[in-house]
């Protein structure tokens, strides 16, 4: 055998989408898989969005909506690739049947950054100019802070918002997670940068992860070297707090976690993010400090209403409305006695909810 040269063991299959983001992504991990584990060749296979296109754009995500990480993972599970780059604030709280993450590389910046092409912060922008943003989230909290300022909920991902910021000219600036900017070379339209004491992230920001079959040990074990178990940990926790905060839905929640010696610290909030809670707890019970975190949040009157303007984005109805609830005898006879306020059903549902109660363990 030539001195230096280097024998490679096997290929690993990457799929990735077409997208810009994706793609970039993709090849930033393929590229450290080559740095770190020389012995590894890696193949990336671009895979053309066969997903509806009026399904993908009506969806708030970031690179991969919910249909295009639903297949991909049965591509996973039916042996046509090996593996795959993930936005971690993309995946489901339950990664999909079959699968499993692989890997956490590090995680890289988890803040929120504000594009611009005039190079003006958000603080200079005129009154009702209009600033994309790409969840609840971003729009609760930064329309606290600029409520002269009109934040747009952009659809279909952070591809199109450029296309519809740099291209089309139709908003005037764009909220963005500070890390995408990074993948996709464009640090140098970012105005400014905000760290999570001035605007709390989104569950999983900052952070990727790999997708793989779940008993796939072979490639779990080959991609070792770029695991960082203290960015699982983090993902653990939000993913955990995420899943008990009504998981299928683009809701105004932030959250956090960060290890610090043998302690995951997670903070969470609702809405603007005014009043936070942080919990923290071994790094071995990640998923239980996470949980304990949104139990505390959803005992919060002020965190309901939060949640209840989300689902009315025009203002809670006033107070003097009906709201009627329905019986079974009721409904035979076409009519109802009974009237009630809304926050209080909600409150109510809550409380009568077997796996809704107060944490003992894990508190602030």
């Amino acid at each position: 055998m030539r001195k230096g040269h280097v024998v490679k063991t096997r290929v690993l299959r990457f799929g990735s989408l077409t997208s810009p983001l994706a793609r970039s992504q993709s090849q930033a991990f393929i590229d450290r898989v080559h740095e770190e584990t020389p012995c590894l060749s890696s193949q990336l296979i671009l895979l053309p969005d066969e997903v509806d296109g009026e399904d993908t754009r009506s969806e708030v995500f970031t690179a991969t909506s919910h249909s295009q990480v639903t297949r991909l993972a049965g591509m996973l599970t039916s042996g046509q690739i090996d593996a795959v780059v993930l936005e971690a604030a993309d995946l489901p709280p339950v990664p999909p049947e079959g699968t499993a993450i692989l890997c956490s590389p590090p995680r890289v910046t988890p803040f929120d950054a504000y594009l611009n092409r005039q190079g003006q912060i958000m603080d200079e922008m005129e009154p009702r100019s209009r600033v994309g943003v790409l969840s609840a989230r971003a729009k609760a909290q930064m329309t606290h802070l600029w409520p002269d300022i009109t934040f747009q909920l952009m659809h279909g991902g952070i591809d199109r918002a450029m296309e519809t910021h740099l291209r089309q000219s139709e908003i005037d600036g764009l909220v963005l997670p500070a890390a995408a900017t990074e993948y996709l070379g464009i640090q140098g339209i970012v105005a400014e940068i905000y760290a999570p004491d001035f605007i709390l992230p989104g569950s999983g920001q900052g952070s990727l992860v790999v997708l793989g079959r779940a008993d796939d040990d072979e490639t779990r074990q080959a991609l070792r070297p770029l695991h960082c178990p203290d960015a699982l940990v983090e993902i653990t926790a939000e993913m955990a707090f995420r899943r008990r905060m009504i998981s299928d839905m683009d809701i105004p929640v932030g959250v956090l976690a960060q290890v610090k010696d043998d302690e995951v610290v997670i903070i969470g909030s609702t809405g603007p993010c005014l009043n936070r809670v942080s919990v923290h707890g071994p790094v071995t019970k990640a998923e239980e400090v996470g949980l304990g975190l949104a139990q505390q949040i959803l005992s919060s009157g002020e965190a309901l209403v939060n949640l209840l303007e989300a689902d009315f984005p025009d203002g809670l109805p006033p107070e003097d409305d009906e709201y009627l609830e329905l019986d079974d005898e009721d409904l035979e006879a076409g009519r109802s006695d009974e009237t009630i306020d809304p926050l209080d059903a909600e409150i109510a549902a809550l409380e009568e909810d077997d796996d809704f109660s107060d944490p003992d363990e894990y508190r602030p």
